[in-house]
């Protein structure tokens, strides 16, 4: 692999070039050494930029490469000693092609600059060229492919919440992001709530028998953190998508997981349903509830309630394929972060599930918070989980529960049903009339 040499013209004439677009606090030299405090790591450069005598960056400078796609190497080479070296910029320069890859102190390689961005860099003493406008953000993320196959009815929507009273820059970290409610609006249109809030007044959701007793018994309505869920797959679904191919719990998300707890309800449609009853209501024998939803109550602070998002087919998630080209997306030295991700990322599911038509309720815990979680050993998966508990009717919990019904596969169903009627008689927590009774029987007849 050889090189052509750049001539001493070609050195003096991007001296010049960077002289005259960094100013007059900048000195720019030829063929100089740098090393690190100690002079043992040393490197000689084709220019050496200073600013105010300290040295900043090192060029390399080449006027071509016989094979053009050779200079890709140079993205993840020499990394170790630039970082021995201390310099907190260095650039490869193409003079022919007029390209530039950057590097930027505790980089992890080169990027693809532009000369301009590579000034603006330098010269703001930040790791990125100049800030995207919202305009250009709109343009990057929405005119791409991915966003087509989008199952979302409100696109103009999700463009008009990239704005300049939405978007937060950081030129230390190079990274962008929206603002808390900005972001929060972003995912609810992404998952459809808006367009499912006719659907979405009334939920119910299935459990065991024992879980309506000590619901009424106690008067609390109990959510578990996500750790105690059945599937485990769940916790982890979204951030494996959108991540590189390798996926490993942190310290952090352990902590996530277990401040973060989860009520899974389905739509109204699903009710008394035969399928929903074989997968979680105790194979016909417990309970499906019906809730009324405040969504008044629903504050995006504490509390966050949506459809769930399904894939399409394996490895086919429209929704998560544009989350993940913009958690990828790098140009200008500039990355987009999603603050909420943490949040968010819990409604989004595999295709195998997309007949549960799942709404979930979140509630994420914090030290101000009033309730206090307690610890238990889930009986279902022999884990150690902790759950918190709202006092029935709170007007703190966005769920009101006002029906149930009991399972047609429910030992001595009859008797069950008349014994929580009498029982919410007495506890007076569900509303009922004799005409319209808070707990009734499963219509379906031929459970097999």
């Amino acid at each position: 692999m050889s090189y052509k040499i750049p001539t001493e013209d070609d050195l003096n004439a991007f001296r010049k070039k960077l002289k005259d677009a960094l100013g007059e606090d900048y000195e720019v030299e030829i063929k100089k050494e740098v090393s690190d405090q100690f002079g043992i790591v040393k490197k000689t450069y084709d220019l050496v930029v200073f600013y105010r005598e300290n040295a900043v960056c090192g060029i390399e400078y080449k006027s071509s490469l016989e094979i053009p796609s050779y200079k890709y190497l140079f993205k993840f080479g020499h990394i170790e000693k630039l970082n021995h070296i201390g310099l907190k910029y260095s650039l490869v320069y193409f003079g022919q092609d007029n390209e530039v890859l950057f590097w930027s102190k505790d980089s992890v390689g080169y990027k693809s600059f532009t000369f301009e961005d590579v000034i603006t860099a330098i010269k703001g003493n930040q790791t990125c060229g100049k800030r995207f406008t919202p305009s250009e953000i709109v343009t990057k993320f929405f005119g791409v492919e991915e966003i087509k196959d989008c199952r979302i009815q409100q696109v103009d929507g999700l463009k008009s919440l990239f704005n300049e009273n939405t978007l937060v820059y950081d030129e230390e970290k190079a990274t962008m992001w929206l603002k808390t409610e900005a972001e929060d609006e972003f995912f609810k249109i992404l998952l459809g709530q808006e367009d499912n809030k006719n659907e979405i007044k009334h939920v119910c959701r299935y459990t065991s028998l024992k879980s309506l007793f000590y619901i009424m018994k106690e008067s609390n309505q109990v959510m578990c953190s996500i750790t105690c869920m059945n599937d485990k797959g769940e916790t982890s679904y979204a951030d494996k998508y959108v991540g590189y191919g390798a996926f490993a719990r942190s310290s952090s998300t352990i902590k996530e997981d277990n401040d973060c707890f989860i009520l899974s309800c389905c739509k109204e449609s699903k009710k008394d349903d035969l399928t929903m009853w074989r997968l979680y209501g105790n194979d016909g024998g417990g309970v499906c509830l019906g809730y009324k939803v405040n969504m008044s109550i629903i504050d995006n602070k504490e509390f966050f309630f949506a459809p769930v998002s399904y894939g399409i087919e394996k490895n086919n998630h429209p929704e998560l394929n544009f989350i993940r080209l913009i958690k990828h997306w790098e140009e200008r030295g500039w990355s987009f972060v999603f603050k909420r991700w943490y949040i968010w990322k819990h409604f989004f599911k595999s295709y195998l599930f997309k007949d549960e038509k799942e709404v979930r309720l979140l509630y994420i815990w914090t030290k101000e918070n009033e309730e206090k979680p307690e610890w238990i050993m889930d009986s279902t998966n022999n884990i150690v989980s902790r759950i918190c508990k709202f006092p029935f009717n709170n007007n703190r919990f966005p769920l009101t529960l006002d029906k149930a019904i009991i399972g047609p596969k429910c030992p001595e169903q009859e008797s069950n049903v008349a014994q929580f009627n009498y029982m919410n008689e007495q506890l007076n927590l569900m509303q009922y009339s004799w005409i319209k009774p808070a707990v009734i029987p499963s219509e379906i007849m031929d459970y097999r």
